[in-house]
């Protein structure tokens, strides 16, 4: 059984996404790595972080594992944050 994550797209949607294969890859998954999943998982244009999660760090580092809830968020224009489509954020 694969590592799963439970993720929630900005517009309500929620869907089951698998990430990877085993917990021996998970402890390798950077940040950046469940953005370019969420992406093409959700079809959405570009996701964002805020800045409680940093793209180069293990998603180890924030306590994301199997089956952890993971909400994203739709960024307005004329919002603080410029050019950004989906904001990315896990509640710890």
């Amino acid at each position: 059984m694969g590592v799963q994550l439970n993720v929630t797209g900005p517009r309500g949607e929620e869907k089951i996404i698998d990430l990877c294969d085993s917990e021996d890859q998970m402890k390798r998954l950077t940040v950046m790595h469940l953005k370019k999943k969420i992406i093409k998982e959700l079809g959405i244009g570009k996701v964002i972080t805020f800045c409680t999660l940093d793209e180069s760090h293990l998603l180890t580092d924030y306590g994301i594992r199997h089956l952890s809830i993971i909400h994203t968020l739709l960024i307005l224009p004329g919002g603080i944050l410029k050019n950004t489509d989906v904001g990315l954020y896990t509640c710890q």
